[in-house]
């Protein structure tokens, strides 16, 4: 369902609206004014990309980028952990 602008005549204001494909345009009435006299214009307009294709859009260099950034940061080296853990005591029962 696609979301319409209405731009009113008195106020100038700009009120979204929720419209049915299949009906005709209505005015809608000013939400800031309360006026009855809108007109539909152009509103934005969103694009919901796949992960395939925002990964497809990124830098050739951004994966080195990122690898560099990580070997950079000290929370990042995967082995950190296990320097700090201590082994288990070999105590037999």
């Amino acid at each position: 369902m696609p979301i319409y602008a209405y731009r009113c005549r008195h106020c100038g204001g700009v009120t979204d609206a929720y419209a049915s494909l299949n009906d005709a345009p209505a005015s809608v009435e000013c939400e800031h004014c309360r006026g009855s006299e809108t007109y539909r214009v152009v509103g934005r307009v969103a694009y919901h990309a796949s992960e395939n294709t925002k990964t497809a859009k990124l830098d050739p260099k951004y994966e080195k980028m990122a690898d560099a950034s990580m070997r950079k940061n000290p929370l990042a080296d995967p082995d950190r952990l296990l320097r700090k853990m201590k082994p288990f005591s070999s105590s037999k029962d």
